[in-house]
């Protein structure tokens, strides 16, 4: 099950990955990967937990992924909520390198982000039950649909 954005009338998500991927590489992409790889090059990228931890943005992944290149293919063996252990694969993306490349910071920075924040509510419920949690007001400017979206 992929956890789709809470509708926002004001809030436009594909800009915010626009300018999150202008920002990382701008309109050339990575200068080492065109140094160092040659363009039509199609290569498979995994993703590994780094540590313990929670599965968030999965649905931004694979939409920043399509803003980059449509062609890329994007899977996960895991979803939105379940916990991953250290060094556990979760997911992969096949495409062009130079594509995959241009793109994987940007999801890895939202996908860490929005995992922290997972895990951080996850031990606030817990510690408030039977209390329910149903969002936060605490948002980064411009990220507020992203923060809200993993509480």
């Amino acid at each position: 099950m992929v956890i789709k954005p809470p509708p926002h009338p004001a809030y436009d998500l594909t800009t915010i990955i626009k300018l999150a991927l202008s920002e990382d590489v701008g309109g050339q992409g990575d200068v080492t990967c065109m140094a160092t790889i040659p363009d039509d090059m199609e290569v498979e990228a995994h993703f590994f937990a780094k540590e313990d931890g929670i599965i968030a943005g999965i649905a931004l992944a694979e939409t920043i992924f399509n803003e980059v290149d449509p062609s890329l293919k994007v899977e996960w063996s895991q979803k939105d909520g379940d916990y991953v252990h250290k060094g556990l694969k979760f997911g992969k993306v096949h495409g062009r390198a130079h594509n995959i490349v241009r793109a994987e910071r940007v999801v890895l920075n939202f996908m860490q982000c929005m995992g922290g924040i997972t895990i951080q509510t996850k031990a606030m419920a817990n510690a408030a039950h039977p209390a329910l949690i149903f969002e936060t007001t605490k948002t980064a400017p411009v990220l507020r649909l992203v923060d809200k979206w993993v509480v």
